[in-house]
């Protein structure tokens, strides 16, 4: 049963990379405003303090994070990417591609709920920044930098004792606050 938890684990050792091309995307001035604010968007939730499940939560806490990297990448990349070095478009093409596993998780229903929450992420405030201000404003997006790196520095490997536990943890925390 438990056939995307690795996965998704998977997608956690990839955090790095993930969030310098994201990083690239909001600070691409050739890029649409709307590419920019769902990176900006994405980025923001890593530094979240609620988030759809708490990062806290033994083996999963971190797996929300890199799926809400992953559909904020796949609504951006419906904005065009062109202006991206080839490093950057590249992961983000990937990390597009790899939301159709999430769908395949949550199903149509929850996954399109989860896309809304994401769509919303491009306009809420986190820390006192919105999106916006994070495209537009120099201190405000290398704050937020500064606030993900240090995230991302405390985070621990994700591991797994119980694979098809930690799949019904994550599906149950993530349809629960998404209904």
């Amino acid at each position: 049963m438990a056939k995307h938890i690795e996965n998704f684990k998977s997608w956690s050792e990839t955090i790095v990379s993930d969030v310098a091309a994201l990083e690239k995307l909001v600070e691409a001035t050739g890029a649409e405003g709307e590419a920019r604010r769902l990176a900006a968007g994405a980025l923001s939730y890593l530094v979240m303090r609620l988030d759809l499940v708490p990062d806290h939560e033994q083996g999963i806490g971190a797996l929300d994070d890199v799926m809400v990297l992953r559909v904020c990448a796949q609504l951006a990349s419906g904005h065009g990417l062109d202006s991206l070095d080839g490093d950057a478009e590249i992961t983000l093409s990937r990390m597009a591609n790899e939301a159709d596993q999430i769908a395949d998780f949550l199903g149509r229903e929850f996954y399109d709920k989860l896309r809304q929450y994401c769509v919303k992420l491009a306009e809420t405030s986190v820390r006192g920044r919105t999106p916006g201000q994070v495209i537009g404003d120099d201190a405000a997006r290398m704050a937020l930098f500064a606030e993900v790196d240090d995230e991302i520095k405390k985070t621990v490997p994700v591991i797994i004792t119980d694979a098809e536990d930690a799949e019904l943890r994550l599906k149950a925390y993530l349809t629960h606050k998404l209904k």
